[in-house]
């Protein structure tokens, strides 16, 4: 298994705040602000957080998420349509996108120097703080999200 070098693990705090805004605009842009609750919630985001964890690969995620998208009804959670795609082809774009913040960063990353790492345990690291820094936001957004009645969120 190989692992971050120092180097990267610096590089990796030198970019969490491009992620952080990342991840806040990605849920700004699908419309989490004002989706319900029981329509998209934490235990999504929890779920994957907790295959990032359990992997060392960036296509375990993104399979994750489509088998999620397959799973859902039409209109909730990760298949529920936001902007011509599914709420989790959103997330799928932001996590391996060409063009996206998380793909760069991890080329240019594991690009550096003394490089022992692969790009693929630069990028799985990115997708870690993403999904956590994605979910913190939502908590942020629940509140002002709406519920059903009465209903509590923790």
């Amino acid at each position: 298994m190989t692992t971050l070098t120092l180097e990267q693990r610096r590089e990796i705090d030198l970019v969490k705040e491009q992620l952080v805004q990342r991840a806040e605009k990605l849920l700004d842009d699908v419309g989490l602000g004002t989706m319900e609750r029981n329509l998209f919630g934490h235990s999504q985001l929890r779920n994957l957080s907790a295959i990032a964890v359990e992997t060392q690969s960036p296509a375990v995620v993104t399979n994750f998420i489509r088998f999620q998208i397959g799973r859902a009804k039409k209109d909730q959670g990760w298949a529920k349509p936001v902007a011509g795609k599914r709420l989790g082809q959103h997330f799928i774009e932001a996590l391996e996108g060409e063009e996206e913040l998380i793909p760069r960063l991890a080329l240019e990353i594991s690009r550096q120097p003394k490089e022992a790492a692969g790009t693929q345990v630069v990028r799985i690291e990115l997708i870690r703080h993403f999904v956590g820094f994605a979910s913190r936001y939502l908590r942020f957004l629940d509140l002002d999200r709406p519920g059903r009645n009465g209903e509590e969120h923790s």
